[in-house]
């Protein structure tokens, strides 16, 4: 249960502490005295957003911690696994800065926003203001009754499911995508492959092309300047002839002096070497056309290879390096029909698995209808609406939600001689706070959390409903903590522990002050509960005698 709250730099709280007790803990105040910070602040410690403007102005800072002692067995488990030490008592706390940053620890621990709501819901359950008109909704219904039914292991074992299916669906579709995706590109690999093979270009061929291409281009002009170099060199009167001439004096001077020996050796070596290059180049001469190509045959491989350098990256390098992309691509393929089919069929598989789990799971769904439409018309008998028809109608979902395969939707006649109809058509606001009342009555029997918190739950309510309405929440706190936020006297006098807020100014700045009040202290609130219009006195004989019937 929640022992103590302490709350800094909220609204208009600067410092509060507050002590609550077992059982039935009332808080009262007139309209604006504070009593929703309190609310807000308790949502903090279960890990609820925080909204900067719920900081005190002029602050920097705002903090929460509460002290929460006989821990439940589920709060236990939750904390031991986050490696937790609570010995029968914990104390979270909840500290935010001006920028909206949290902080929030556990025994001083720190711990995750997560954590704070994992834990907190099995320590309190928060019944905010009009949350109880959450109960038009038919899925908030169906979270009820799945909160009073035994039956969680098969809700997760039927959402898990859901869940897989969710995710092979999702691999389908992404499947069918990636096949779509491949033939399209393979299409346009394959094209890429047969087009890069059919002209099958070699390294260095673009450069030999080239310059066979420039050589038959220049061939007359090539043949011209060959003649001219002959010429020169081999004619009667070219330079060969002058050499031999020269050789033939060398001899001759060396016969005089023996120096000359190596002179006429250097020309006879060029004369060697002249003859070499006579050879090479007439072979230019002797060349015959047909040994090349056509021309035009030529030009069109350099252009197909110039081509594919310009669509695959310059260079004929990089057109071979492209190719062998291409056949690892095609090569790594492994999405096909095959594949899709076998998926297809896992999925059908699971689905049949699914509808058979969401069978078991409104069967036993149905075993928790039957009970709760015995028992809630009884509950609510107390509550001062006698004769009531409650009956829970389901239909089967023509798509399998995360829910179930069946959709349930609370059905009501609230006067004898109806035919019940959706709660949400017909229900006043009172009506669906006391069958919210009913409901939590039926749960606080399962213990789910160790502290109920109703804010305002009993508004639009009045008269003898109101006495009611406390001494059905005082029985639920035999069982559970409960602390209740209400402006019915009738509630309040059932109340173990009363405590009143009140705003007071201070230094002109509104502040809070928290009482827990003593026998003759609840007489007065409770006379200023009831009002004055017929006397103060008045009201306080009808509070003193209101408190000693409960008694």
């Amino acid at each position: 249960m929640l022992s103590e709250l302490t709350i800094k730099n909220i609204a208009i709280i600067d410092f509060l502490d507050i002590d609550f007790s077992k059982g039935f803990n009332v808080l009262t105040g007139e309209t604006g005295a504070g009593k929703s910070i309190i609310v807000n602040s308790i949502n903090l410690l279960l890990g609820e957003r925080f909204d900067k403007t719920m900081l005190k102005e002029g602050e920097d800072f705002a903090e929460v911690s509460g002290i929460f002692s006989g821990i439940n067995e589920s709060s236990e488990k939750i904390l031991a696994s986050h490696d937790i030490d609570c010995n029968d008592e914990i104390i979270i706390r909840r500290k935010v800065n001006k920028n909206g940053h949290s902080k929030a620890y556990i025994n001083d621990m720190p711990v995750t926003i997560a954590v704070l709501k994992e834990v907190g819901k099995y320590l309190i359950d928060l019944h905010g203001q009009h949350e109880h008109q959450s109960l038009f909704y038919p899925d908030r219904q169906r979270e009820m009754l799945d909160k009073y039914g035994d039956y969680g292991d098969l809700i997760d074992k039927y959402q898990g499911l859901f869940n897989l299916i969710a995710e092979k669906k999702m691999k389908l579709s992404g499947m069918r995508k990636e096949l779509s995706n491949i033939l399209q590109n393979k299409d346009m690999y394959e094209f890429h492959l047969k087009e890069i093979d059919e002209i099958s270009p070699k390294i260095g061929e673009d450069e030999e092309l080239g310059k066979i291409e420039k050589f038959i281009k220049n061939r007359v002009q090539i043949n011209s300047y060959i003649e001219n170099i002959k010429s020169d060199l081999f004619a009667k009167d070219g330079v060969e002839s002058k050499i031999w001439s020269a050789i033939e004096n060398l001899d001759k001077l060396s016969k005089i002096d023996a120096k000359f020996s190596d002179m006429k050796e250097i020309l006879t070596d060029v004369t060697y070497r002249i003859e070499d290059f006579k050879d090479r180049i007439g072979e230019y001469l002797l060349m015959d056309d047909e040994e090349f190509p056509p021309i035009d045959e030529i030009e069109a491989r350099i252009s197909e290879i110039s081509r594919l350098k310009k669509k695959y990256g310059g260079t004929i390098e990089s057109v071979l390096r492209y190719r062998d992309e291409v056949v690892q691509r095609l090569g790594s393929i492994d999405v096909d029909d095959a594949d899709l089919t076998k998926m297809e069929k896992e999925i059908e598989k699971l689905l049949n698995d699914l509808h058979s789990i969401g069978e078991d799971l409104h069967n036993a769904r149905m075993e928790t209808i039957r009970e709760i439409e015995k028992r809630v018309p009884g509950i609510l008998a107390q509550l001062q609406m006698s004769g009531i028809k409650f009956k829970v109608k389901f239909e089967k979902l023509q798509t399998p939600e995360i829910s179930g395969i069946y959709s349930y939707e609370f059905y009501i006649a609230t006067n004898p001689g109806e035919t019940p109809k959706p709660l949400n058509k017909i229900a006043s606001g009172g009506e669906i706070s006391r069958i919210m009342l009913a409901f939590k009555s039926l749960l606080n029997e399962k213990r789910m959390a160790d502290t109920i918190v109703f804010d305002e739950i009993d508004t639009g309510i009045g008269g003898d409903t109101g006495y009611k309405i406390g001494e059905l929440m005082k029985e639920i706190a035999s069982n559970t903590q409960v602390i209740t936020i209400t402006h019915l006297p009738q509630v309040a006098v059932f109340a173990n522990n009363h405590i009143k807020i009140e705003k007071y100014i201070e230094n002109n700045r509104a502040a809070v002050l928290v009482k827990s009040l003593n026998e003759e202290d609840r007489i007065d609130e409770t006379a200023r509960m009831l009002g004055s219009a017929y006397g103060k006195e008045s009201a306080l004989e009808h509070a003193k005698e209101l408190l000693k019937k409960v008694k």
